[in-house]
This record gives structure tokens, sequence and C-alpha cells, in this order.
């Protein structure tokens, strides 16, 4: 991948950090960030005496814990010929937004999340990028959001994050020296990419596979979800509806995976492909592609923990024949092609794509964006992380429903965002405004449910 520069600054506190140049994975999440917001929030719920000093301390504290929380984002000046943009030091702290319930609103965390937090972009230039929300209730019950921008978040890092905040707010740590001594900012992920596939260059496989009941490749035309009508690029806006299954739904589940063979993650695949198939209805093609965001965290140079900040995660695709009366049959499949693909290495072909070919800014990005737009290998998908561990329980407090959600900008129309924690497996299902009706939206997320919870009976 190509290099970003890199120099060392001092901010006003007097702690090193660094001013590096984002990486081409980096600038392109920042150049689609400013079309449409591409934001990442992780939520949840706390019962228990809690106040915004607390939270605003903490928060303090997550800052000096990790320094891309105490960076913003410069643009190309003139003064920097051949320069790209480059994360800069800042010294402003994390925005703490309250918001006061007077009564009972279970839902009001999604609203928000609905109507500001998806679709408002942070400050990319005055920094820091992160903000939070408290949602302050009546009888002690609060909701917790923690904002950051796709560029250097991924789900995972976002629910991280989350946890050590309320970890910090539980237990503040001892005055004095800081426990995690701040470092600089960390190097672009690419440079973590195994040996083979650092230089990557080709462009995102659109190869399709063959079906799990078929003998020979799929010929046909692939079905992607078509837009009720077409939003400009930099109009486009991320809504959401938030979906979730109980304790012994997600046990019954659990129980139908391991007897079919398959993964939890291949029949969501399945799901969303067969809802998004039936809703196109008569002559709509034989098979469609599922997109999967897939985690790098294990199989970099060194592996990335949980707890490490960045957006480390590529995404491949799978081309199905939707088959509602057999799920398994596709999950299976699924799972199988994502690991053959991985196995080949295209999770990091979209990278090299991106050195060498991606634009530099928003001026010059319609090309590249409508090329994705109008053939990239898929525009709807299953974004996964799996079991996310969050305590239940710290000190005095009651812990619940943690869970992500991440926007969608302009890479497709329909998305779903996946957390297991907490005996809950929350699924919020993401939508393009205007592409996507509401009530489409809402059609397409309960089947999506209605067919996993059937599997796992």
């Amino acid at each position: 991948m190509g290099a970003s520069s890199a120099s060392t600054d001092n901010d006003i506190g007097g702690r090193v950090t660094m001013s590096r140049e984002l990486s081409p994975g980096e600038r392109w999440y920042w150049i689609i960030d400013q079309l449409s917001t591409l934001n990442v929030c992780a939520r949840v719920r706390v019962e228990g005496d809690l106040t915004a000093r607390t939270l605003r301390t903490a928060l303090g504290a997550l800052q000096d814990r990790h320094p891309q929380l105490r960076t913003a984002i410069a643009a190309p000046s003139p003064e920097r010929p051949g320069e790209g943009p480059r994360f800069v030091p800042t010294d402003l702290p994390i925005p703490l937004r309250e918001v006061l319930l007077t009564g009972s609103e279970d839902s009001r965390w999604a609203s928000e999340v609905d109507g500001h937090e998806l679709t408002d972009p942070l400050d990319r230039g005055s920094g820091p990028l992160a903000r939070a929300v408290f949602i302050r209730g009546p009888e002690q019950i609060h909701d917790l959001i923690l904002t950051v921008p796709h560029c250097i978040a991924d789900g995972t890092t976002a629910l991280s994050l989350l946890r050590q905040w309320v970890r910090l707010a539980a237990e503040p740590p001892a005055p004095g020296p800081a426990t995690v001594a701040p470092g600089p900012v960390p190097e672009p992920f690419e440079a973590l990419f195994p040996e083979g596939f650092r230089t990557a260059s080709r462009a995102p496989s659109d190869g399709q596979p063959a079906d799990a009941a078929d003998t020979a490749p799929v010929a046909d035309e692939v079905g992607r979800l078509e837009p009720e009508e077409f939003v400009p690029f930099g109009r486009r806006r991320t809504r959401m509806l938030h979906r979730s299954l109980g304790s012994d739904a997600l046990e019954g589940l659990a129980r139908a995976c391991k007897r079919e063979g398959a993964t939890l993650h291949g029949v969501l695949a399945a799901a969303m492909a067969c809802a998004v198939a039936g809703d196109a209805g008569d002559g709509a093609p034989a098979h469609f592609a599922v997109g999967s965001p897939v985690s790098l965290r294990d199989e970099l140079r060194r592996a990335v923990p949980e707890d490490e900040a960045g957006c480390f995660v590529s995404a491949l695709h799978s081309v199905v024949r939707p088959r509602p009366d057999d799920l398994w049959s596709m999950a299976r499949f699924i799972r199988d092609d994502i690991a053959a693909r991985k196995k080949r290495g295209e999770q990091y072909e979209v990278f090299g794509l991106l050195a060498e070919q991606g634009p530099t800014g928003v001026a010059d990005s319609e090309p590249f964006v409508r090329h994705f737009e109008e053939h990239g290998p898929f525009n709807f998908f299953v974004s996964n992380i799996g079991r996310f561990e969050f305590p239940t329980e710290l000190g005095a407090w009651q812990l619940s429903g943690a869970q992500f959600v991440g926007g969608i900008s302009v890479v497709g129309y329909f998305g779903s965002s996946v957390t297991t924690s907490q005996g809950r497996l929350s699924w919020n299902f993401t939508y393009i405004e205007g592409a996507v009706s509401r009530e489409r939206a809402e059609r397409l997320a309960d089947e999506s449910v209605r067919l996993v919870t059937a599997a796992g009976e």
C-alpha cells in the first residue's frame, strides 16, 4: 500500500502525538463521509446513579488512552502541495450532549441514533473524532451513546470504546500519572497487511462462484436491491430500524446453527438475501449478491485486540440463489464462500485499488463513487461483529442492550449491524432514505427476522 508521511508534534498539554497523512483506506472513508455521513455508533443502557460530571471525567480519561481521539483531520492546503488530508492534534475535549427525559421513553436512544448520530457529521476539521450522548431518564434508567467516524473505527472499536468509557466512569483511575501512557497516532492498518497483500492492486473480484446446489458457475444476472429513486450522493441520509432477538430465540438459533453445521452470520446473510429477493417480486434474477464486512484483526502481521481503536475491516460478497425454504443450505454456502474468498486474499483487493486509483478528495470522487454504485459487487450487506463481551454489572450499575450500528453513506442502499452481547442479538437495519422507503425497509427487516426466527425453532 502507499506509504503515509508522518511527523511528530506536541499538543499544548506537552504530550507527544503524531501528525500523519491518512492512508488510502482512511482517505476513502473521509471522502465519502463528506458526501454522506459515515458514522459508527455504540449504545448501552445503564441503570443506577449516574451524573454528567462523572461521564465527562471518564471521557477525558478515555481520550487520554487513545491518540486518535485527540485528533482532527486537516484537509490538503496550497501550502503543502501534493499532500493529502492529515491527522493533526487537537486539545478539544470529547463533547457530551445531554438529553433529559421527563417520562419513560424506552426507544429514545434509537430515535437519537436515527435522527442525529447517524446523520450529523462530526466536526472533522476541529475534532476530536468522537462525541457522546447521555440520555438521562427517570428512575435512574439511562442510555449512553458514543459516536465515531468510520475512518478511525469499526463496530468492534465503537463498542470497545463505549465499554472502556463505562468502566472508567464506574471505577475512575486513581490520581497520579496516567495508567496508559498516551502514544502516537497508530500507523495505518494497511501497513499491517500480511506479506504478499500489502501491494495488491487488482480491482475487487466480481467472480460469481458456483451455487451450493449448482454444478456450473452462475451465468445469469446477479440481482441487487433496486432503489425506488436515485438519491444524489451528497443528499443521502442513513436511517435506522431497531430489531432484536431475546435470549430464548438466540439460544435456539445457536443450537440450530450447530445442528446444521452453519454459522450465525451465514443464516443472517441468507435471510437478508431472501428478503431482498422476495421484495423484488416476479421476474427477479435467480441469484443475488449479499455483502459481508469481515474483521481483519486476527490475520494481520500482529493480532489487533478489541480495545485498540481503528477500522480493521474489509468486505466480501457471496452470490447466492435465494431459497427461503432451505435457508440452511444457503447459510452453509455463504460460510464456505467467505472462507474461500478470504483464503484467496480478496479482502485486501479493494485497498490496492484505493491506493492506485482512489480519489484524492471530494472534487474528483464522483467517477469512482458512481462506478461502485453501478458496478460494485453488492449494495446490501450484513455487518456482524459476533459475540462481544460487555459486562452486565459494574458496581451498583446494571448494564444491558450493548450494541452498535453503522452508517451506509454511498456504498449501498440497505444494510444491517449485528451484535450478540449480554444474552441478546441486536439487529439494527439501516437504509438510505428516499432510495428505500421506510415502509419497504420495515418489510425487509421484518421478513429477515421472521426467516431467522423460524430457522431457530
